[in-house]
């Protein structure tokens, strides 16, 4: 009988710990605290969080930095410069792996698309396991669809993929939201 108890007491304890872990994975907003423009260049950028990933690029008056800010409801087209207005909220409770701030898409300003064959180069690119990537016939960098270029090895860049090495690529705007390996060395 008293081991039946203890099983039973030991059963609440787990399940009561259990709950308050699911109520800090839940996102509470505090309040709307302001209204902010942001501008994103037209292109992406390799950048790291818990893996490497493709970033987007803000400018700040007048200079580029990589920003970790998703929007909602905003829909990022590559070769596209966006100038948008958000509402900027504080969260209570943010996600223990998440932002403490929340940006909600007001309204886009301006979009503006670069000129075909507009030229996106990165140099030092690490070569890690999702860098370079082929599924189903269609190429990825870093989750970014592209094309490769006639002159343009792909089969021997997707090879070398997480081996750890660094290498410099350049990619053309080909329109619609689509870019072109033009170069890798």
């Amino acid at each position: 009988m008293i081991k039946r108890i203890g099983i039973v007491l030991i059963s609440c304890v787990f399940l009561i710990s259990c709950q308050k872990g699911e109520e800090s994975n839940t996102e509470t907003v505090e309040t709307l605290t302001n209204t902010e423009t942001l501008e994103f260049l037209s292109y992406k950028t390799p950048c790291y969080t818990l893996s490497q990933m493709l970033c987007n690029v803000e400018a700040i008056n007048g200079n580029k930095q990589i920003s970790y800010t998703a929007v909602d409801g905003f829909n990022y087209v590559w070769g596209h410069s966006y100038k948008l207005t958000v509402n900027v909220s504080k969260l209570t409770n943010p996600l223990s792996d998440g932002s403490d701030t929340k940006y909600d898409l007001l309204n886009i300003l301006l979009d503006t698309e670069d000129s075909l064959g507009t030229r996106y180069e990165f140099e030092l690119v690490e070569l890690l396991e999702t860098t370079f990537l082929k599924d189903e016939g269609v190429l990825y960098f870093l989750g970014q669809p592209f094309t490769c270029s006639a002159n343009v090895d792909c089969d021997v860049l997707l090879t070398l993929n997480n081996t750890g090495g660094l290498v410099n690529v350049v990619f053309e705007y080909i329109g619609y939201g689509e870019i072109e390996l033009v170069y890798w060395d």
